[in-house]
């Protein structure tokens, strides 16, 4: 394996969170942390990111993980999902940190708004597991995505906080996937915005594609890392719905100097830019699909 910093390195390094324990996979905790520990003893080890758990059940992370943890594993990196109230939710994160630090420690927290808990109430609590954790908000597509990114930026920058927005990509109904226009939308102002970003959901590709079950357009991963590039490297709104919209996988090339679509080449310095300030990661409840997929389109080439 070469972990020499290339176009493949940039893109892909440390992009997929596992989310094991939710849906469509939905396994058990003990199995999660089985699958989780086999990736990370992978080849492939080098695309995973956090361990993703729902803060309700982070408890049973805590016994189960310790209670077969090998002598000289590595420590854990933990991301959580605010799926309680954001006071009770920020409770158990902060029990949890100080329980199982530096073993396991929490280093991004991510929450929904309601009416009860707009960003800047969101934040504050996800800061109280740890100050220097990541905090993600996810928007709603259904409200404008222009109000709500500078909302989430403001709340962020007032308070000093690392962090930024979240987009969930699709989900178990058609309506649930947000329209390359909402998308492309979400890229254009979180780049305008300086402001990082996960993803969710749907995402189990890396080509955007056809779902016939549902009858929707499934979007990939590879859309939106390039397309978040672009943005980033001042390509017009208009290039960025296209690559979000792009369905071809040939139109795609990563190597190890640069990516492209088309005409349109990324190097892999700019990559790496990019997913400092812009695309940090995606949850996904699946790591062999996706990975099995880059390298059906040699995407990771001799890299992986």
């Amino acid at each position: 394996m070469r972990l020499a910093l290339d176009a493949r390195t940039a893109a892909f390094g440390g992009l997929i969170d596992y989310a094991g324990t939710f849906p469509p996979a939905s396994l058990r905790m003990d199995e999660a942390v089985e699958e989780f520990r086999r990736i990370r003893t992978s080849p492939n080890r080098w695309v995973i990111g956090r361990f993703l758990s729902r803060a309700s059940e982070l408890e049973q992370l805590a016994a189960v993980a310790t209670g077969s943890m090998r002598r000289g594993e590595p420590p854990w990196s933990i991301g959580v999902i605010f799926d309680i109230t954001h006071g009770a939710a920020a409770a158990l994160g902060q029990e949890f940190q100080r329980e199982m630090a530096p073993v396991m420690s929490v280093s991004s927290a991510e929450a929904r708004t309601t009416s009860e808990a707009p960003p800047g109430a969101l934040i504050d609590a996800m800061a109280t597991i740890d100050p220097d954790i990541a905090t993600f908000i996810e928007v709603d597509t259904a409200i404008d995505l222009t109000d709500q990114i500078r909302e989430i930026s403001s709340a962020l920058r007032e308070r000093g906080r690392k962090g930024g927005a979240k987009l969930r990509c699709g989900g178990t109904t058609a309506e649930a996937f947000p329209t390359v226009g909402d998308v492309s939308t979400f890229l254009w102002e979180a780049s305008g915005s300086s402001m990082p970003f996960k993803a969710t959901a749907g995402l189990h590709h890396p080509i955007r594609h056809r779902d016939e079950k549902l009858a929707v357009w499934r979007h990939g991963f590879v859309n939106i890392l390039l397309a978040s590039v672009a943005c980033d490297a001042g390509e017009p709104k208009s290039t960025v719905e296209q690559i979000v919209a792009e369905t071809d996988p040939d139109a795609f090339a990563i190597g190890t100097i640069a990516a492209s679509w088309r005409d349109l080449s990324l190097p892999g310095a700019a990559i790496a830019r990019s997913r400092r300030s812009g695309f940090t990661a995606f949850g996904s409840c699946d790591v062999e699909e996706p990975l099995n997929d880059l390298i059906t389109h040699a995407f990771l080439g001799d890299g992986a």
